[in-house]
């Protein structure tokens, strides 16, 4: 600060008033003019920093004279300017205050000099001294263990390669009494074959990955499993499954007396694994499974009579007529082997599942379930359109579906519950319904905004 603002004029600055009396007190310095006015304001230093959108830390570096802890003189002016005009102060006579106080400091550091750097010495050659080999051994070794640790987890982690020859379903003669299994699979590498009736015998691969191994086959379907292991790593590989099917000879029936012989057509060769006879299902869809020499596979659901307990008397009025199932079934066989999904509703039914082949007589096997839902299943499907589905399940919204989904045309979703299941759709028309198995089909017309309610043991009824 300059002597001709250290001296009061009247209140005024010396210069500012020639005929006022002069005041020797010496003026305030500037941040303490700040600190003043703010508080005769009656705002604390946080109420300013809302006000001015100057932080708190620059509004208390000015009032304490700290410039330093400021980003600089540009940003410095600009405070002072708003907070002055915050503070109801003269912006103008308060930049000419700061300029003043720190007029010594700024030219300071204008003709600041900065000292002479000494004379590096020149920078010496690498030498090899016993600490920089030691220190080369160590990371030479370290980064050698790392690699070999990186290229074991490599190893472990791949599988062994193996691969069985095609087909892996197969279909032999009637009178066939062995197989071949063969395929690939890394040098030395030791196969392992099980089958049905305990069957178990290993091979090694020769140097060139090439295995071979004859197994024997029984009437019906023979499953085998076949897995290689490395000789490096004692891995396994996953397990390759191969079925092979031996056709049952059909019975031939007795020609009747009195007619002439006519030549006994071959029988289509037919097996099903599944389902067993007499399972139980809690669920609508009952997956058959099996392998064939046919072209196709039809199968067909009519309900079967409830089981009579031992000592019962017979019903003296006729029962009803057995309720057919869904519509039959098609499944086209692929390499022998055939599967699909029947859908049935709650009750006891009889499969019956036929091959057919061109010029052999039809293969029929028939397997009896039941079907008994534990609770309440409800599949939507989006036949005739797009659909919105909103669906709450035992009174609960169903995560995910509140807010709904928009379902596909061709699209389906089964819902589970314990009790109630309601369903909104945008497109009554388009959405079909299956309860426990039963196909419902749609409720509404199509474009018809509708609630759905199904309850267990009732019939569905629209609501509000």
């Amino acid at each position: 600060m300059t002597a001709r603002h250290q001296i009061r004029v009247g209140g005024r600055r010396l210069g500012r008033d020639r005929g006022a009396p002069i005041d020797a007190t010496p003026a305030p310095p500037l941040g303490e003019v700040l600190r003043l006015a703010r508080e005769r304001k009656g705002v604390d230093l946080y109420r300013a920093e809302r006000d001015t959108k100057i932080r708190a830390k620059h509004l208390e570096a000015l009032e304490n004279g700290d410039y330093a802890e400021l980003p600089g003189a540009v940003y410095t002016k600009g405070f002072l300017r708003n907070y002055a005009v915050y503070l109801g102060l003269d912006p103008e006579e308060t930049l000419e205050r700061w300029r003043d106080e720190t007029s010594m400091t700024r030219r300071s550091e204008a003709v600041a000099v900065a000292p002479p750097r000494p004379i590096a010495e020149p920078r010496r050659g690498l030498i090899f001294t016993r600490g920089v080999l030691v220190a080369a051994l160590i990371s030479f070794v370290f980064i050698a263990f790392v690699g070999y640790v990186a290229l074991q987890v490599a190893r472990f982690s791949q599988t062994t390669q193996f691969a069985v020859d095609p087909p892996l379903v197969r279909v032999l003669a009637e009178d066939a009494e062995t197989t071949m299994l063969s395929g690939t699979t890394i040098a030395g590498a030791t196969v392992t074959v099980t089958g049905p009736v305990d069957f178990l015998r290993t091979t090694e691969a020769g140097s060139n990955g090439r295995w071979s191994m004859e197994v024997p086959v029984a009437k019906g379907r023979n499953d085998f499993s076949i897995i290689a292991r490395d000789p490096d790593t004692d891995r396994d590989s996953p397990p390759v499954n191969v079925i092979v099917t031996v056709p049952v000879p059909p019975t031939p029936a007795p020609p009747s007396s009195g007619s002439s012989p006519i030549p006994s057509l071959a029988a289509t060769g037919l097996t099903v694994a599944l389902p067993l006879e007499g399972a139980a299902f809690t669920e609508g869809v009952v997956h058959v499974q099996g392998t064939t020499d046919g072209t196709r596979v039809t199968i067909t659901a009519a309900q079967a009579a409830q089981p009579v307990p031992s000592g019962a008397p017979a019903p003296s009025l006729p029962s009803a007529s057995p309720r057919t199932g869904p519509g039959a079934v098609t499944a086209t066989p692929t390499d022998g082997s055939f599967e699909a999904d029947v859908p049935l509703p709650v009750g006891r039914w009889t499969l019956t599942i036929t091959a057919t082949a061109e010029g052999r007589v039809d293969a029929v096997a028939t397997r009896t379930v039941s079907v008994a839902f534990e609770g309440l299943s409800v599949a939507v499907e989006a036949q005739r359109g797009n659909a919105y589905i909103q669906v709450w399940v035992d009174g609960r919204p169903l995560a995910g579906w509140n807010p709904g989904r928009v379902l596909r045309r061709g699209d389906s979703q089964t819902f589970t519950a314990n009790r109630t299941v309601l369903v909104r759709t945008g497109n009554s028309g388009a959405t079909s319904f299956t309860v426990n198995g039963e196909l419902l089909g749609p409720l509404g017309d199509t474009g018809d905004v509708e609630n759905w309610l199904f309850e267990k043991g009732r019939s569905p009824r629209r609501t509000p």
